[in-house]
């Protein structure tokens, strides 16, 4: 259930070096309009007599996005981005040797800063090492991240929802690292390159390969259970409290989006959000029932008889083309809607931290408070619970007065898992 920034435009144009007075390599700034600032950074490469570009910003919570559409026009670099809903077209003039002198045009405003180059050869503040283990009987594989300054601590990023690969939690990965933090994020089975088939494997299952690659970063790097941390968001943070119940020797672990229910209302919540604009309030509930018998029957409680049945009790319901039904041909049933973090929160020892943002849209807002009620149980003071006002779902501010092209992750973020993690 998380969202990634940009996706490939097209495939890039090829463009002769030789004409090039843009030095390849790194140009990075920081974009303003407004109260609005995020960082962009822009890795210009030559392969083959063209040039290839990736975009890179880790307030976006994004990193390696090709670029398309790039072209060398006299001495102007052109490329573009896609995301779901905007193009943006960049032109980039060199005005010096270090310097790019850019503009951003999206929706017809054109905006001007400035990139400056990197210089190559100081040291970076982290390194990675591509790694693979076996969990059980699927070879899975990850990314270790080392940073230049180490605080003694390391955190697992738990695999979450869908098929996203590494690629999801990248630039989370590199976040922790720059902040002294040993971080590890793995391909989840069935994605990017690892061994395996996520949709028919249950929550249990999943998190067997979580303990796995826990294992595996204790083993091979040599760091105690005592610290190391580990992050989960959406499906993810409900996997948290089941793996420090597990392993109840790992250090802390924070749990961001989750929901105090099953999967299946978090995601009935969702539908209901989404059409809570199309469907009266005063239908929503009988609309609402039956988009649950829907997902009941993905999740095999309910049969297709049943669900059947009362598809055809609402035949002639208005809102009834808003509620979706797959066809015999989509469905991929799926357990993992039954699961439930909720149990689990009582039997935790280890701190945690758990952040829900005002604006999510996909868990129940209540969820934040049901999760602190269990978890004042347990007594532990180290405990602490956040609520990020305007963050959506995946910690992004959608609406931005001053710029509402781009979205950020929530300011307070990230600095608030490093700050509460580092004391720990």
């Amino acid at each position: 259930m998380k969202f990634t920034l940009f996706y490939l435009l097209a495939i890039t144009f090829y463009t002769l070096v030789a004409q090039n007075h843009i030095a390849p390599g790194i140009y990075s700034g920081t974009f303003k309009q407004g109260k609005f600032k995020t960082d962009v950074e822009f890795d210009i490469r030559s392969v083959d007599n063209s040039y290839h570009i990736k975009f890179n910003s880790l307030a976006q919570n994004a990193f390696g996005i090709p670029a398309g559409d790039v072209n060398l026009i006299n001495n102007t670099l052109e490329f573009a981005l896609q995301s779901d809903y905007y193009r943006y077209d960049f032109s980039s003039l060199p005005s010096s040797n270090n310097e790019l002198k850019t503009t951003m045009t999206v929706d017809g405003n054109s905006y001007n800063f400035k990139l400056l180059k990197k210089n190559e050869n100081l040291q970076g503040r982290f390194r990675s090492k591509n790694i693979r283990f076996r969990s059980s009987d699927l070879l899975l594989y990850g990314t270790i991240y080392y940073p230049d300054k180490s605080n003694g601590k390391a955190i697992y990023l738990v695999t979450s929802s869908g098929n996203q690969d590494r690629s999801a939690s990248r630039a989370e990965a590199m976040l922790f690292a720059e902040a002294g933090f040993i971080s590890f994020h793995i391909d989840k089975r069935g994605t990017g390159i690892s061994d395996g088939n996520w949709q028919l494997a249950s929550i249990p299952e999943l998190c067997e390969d979580d303990l796995h690659a826990l294992e595996f970063l204790h083993q091979s790097e040599k760091i105690a259970y005592a610290n190391i941390g580990i992050k989960g968001s959406s499906q993810g943070g409900t996997k948290v409290p089941y793996l420090l119940t597990k392993e109840p020797r790992l250090a802390f672990g924070i749990a961001v989006s989750c929901p105090a229910s099953t999967l299946l209302e978090s995601d009935l919540n969702y539908w209901e959000n989404r059409n809570k604009e199309v469907i009266k309030p005063e239908d929503m509930p009988q609309a609402s029932a039956l988009q649950k018998t829907v997902f009941q029957y993905i999740s095999e409680d309910v049969s297709k008889e049943e669900m059947n049945r009362k598809v055809k009790e609402n035949e002639s319901a208005a809102w009834l083309s808003h509620v979706w039904i797959p066809q015999d041909d989509q469905v991929v049933f799926d357990k993992k809607l039954n699961f439930s973090p909720m149990p689990y929160f009582k039997a935790v020892v280890a701190p945690l931290l758990v952040i829900q943002g005002s604006e999510d849209e996909i868990i129940p807002l209540q969820s934040l408070d049901l999760i602190k009620a269990d978890l004042k149980e347990s007594g532990n003071e180290k405990n602490k619970y956040i609520l990020l006002k305007g963050a959506n779902h995946s910690m992004m501010q959608p609406d931005n007065p001053d710029f509402k092209y781009w979205q950020s992750l929530h300011p307070s973020y990230m600095s608030s898992m490093l700050k509460w993690a580092q004391k720990l």
